[in-house]
């Protein structure tokens, strides 16, 4: 018989923010886990610390905040404490939650690029698998913390969540990044503007290049109007492959396939156990690649099958009820874990598991 376990996600929730983030991770994951069969109890801790603040002083909610997760956990008697960023939670407060239920298992999720700090790492000796978006740094950080679990997890897009909606392909190209016009994604989006314009192609741009960024319901308008998506990543190099690169893509990335969008994406290492080149995806090696497929794939109209197989292919691999499913299997050691695409992406100690 299943299980079913009570579980408190402490995550970023952006209650502040009115629905504009509802295709977040955070909603993904305790959509999943909620298809699973499993009690999940949300947590918004940033919005609860911003709630208990004295005066409105930054961070003067955090004891308060700290109290309540640890009061949470303890009510409900959780089997299972889920942490997104977590930056403002005390590894203190893990410990004690930790005390009061001994059996409790504490996992964390990442989806970022790991430029923490100090206390964001000395945090993971308390987890017991930390789940990570990105398969490069899982083998070494795995040697440095002995009983913690280090694997790959996919980011999610889920038919709930990332749909297509039925408009008029009125825009060719849809180009989305928050570059604050510092890094290679500025670059990249100059150079995608100028071949556009030269090939009177219809570009769209959404936070960069000083254009406003979208969200909400018309985030997935804008990409539902739009016959391309174009992914690239403050980790990818402009003129060649990042080589180093192991399964590493932004959660956009995700959302344009789940959307129904032909997208195109830098060549990154692994990606090939999860999409098929040319069939469920487009991938490119520099610039001047991705403008050619990019011309030759609105010329012929192809990008409309390569848009169905690749939203098919994402909801059948990537949808929130199995990758929550696969956390589960592997924090409670089922040999189940073994047998999605990205299972050899597991380290303890150093080692494959």
């Amino acid at each position: 018989m299943q299980k079913h376990y009570k579980i408190v996600h402490c995550g970023i929730f952006n209650e502040r923010d009115n629905g504009n983030f509802f295709y977040g991770l955070e909603r993904k994951i305790s959509h999943g886990l909620i298809q699973n069969g499993h009690f999940v109890y949300d947590f918004s801790y940033r919005d609860v610390e911003r709630n208990s603040r004295f005066f409105g002083i930054k961070d003067s909610g955090l004891k308060r905040m700290n109290e309540k997760l640890i009061n949470i956990c303890k009510n409900i008697k959780a089997d299972i404490l889920f942490l997104a960023k977590a930056e403002k939670i005390d590894k203190e407060t893990l410990l004690k939650i930790k005390k009061i239920l001994p059996n409790i298992k504490i996992v964390q999720w990442y989806v970022d690029h790991l430029q923490e700090n100090d206390a964001f790492f000395d945090k993971l000796n308390c987890m017991d698998v930390f789940y990570y978006a990105n398969a490069k740094d899982l083998k070494n950080l795995s040697k440095k913390y002995d009983n913690t679990i280090f694997s790959f997890f996919p980011n999610i897009s889920d038919p709930a969540f990332d749909k297509s909606i039925n408009l008029d392909k009125t825009n060719d190209v849809i180009y989305i990044a928050r570059d604050y016009n510092e890094d290679v994604r500025t670059k990249f989006a100059v150079l995608l503007k100028d071949f556009c314009d030269k090939e009177n192609i219809n570009l769209k741009v959404y936070a960069s290049l000083d254009n406003p960024a979208i969200f909400g319901n018309d985030f997935h308008e804008a990409i539902s109007k739009t016959k391309i998506a174009i992914n690239f990543n403050r980790d990818d190099n402009l003129e060649s492959i990042n080589k180093e690169k192991l399964l590493g893509a932004s959660d956009r990335m995700a959302q344009f396939l789940g959307c129904g969008i032909c997208t195109f994406s830098p060549r990154i290492n692994g990606f090939e156990k999860l999409y098929e080149d040319n069939k469920e995806i487009v991938y490119f090696d520099n610039p001047e690649d991705c403008f050619k497929k990019l011309k030759s794939y609105l010329e012929n109209n192809k990008f409309e099958t390569i848009a169905k197989n690749g939203q098919e292919k994402t909801f059948e691999i990537a949808n929130a009820k199995r990758v929550t499913k696969f956390m589960l299997e592997l924090l409670f050691n089922d040999n189940s874990a073994n047998e999605y695409e990205w299972s050899e992406y597991k380290f303890k100690k150093g080692n494959k598991i």
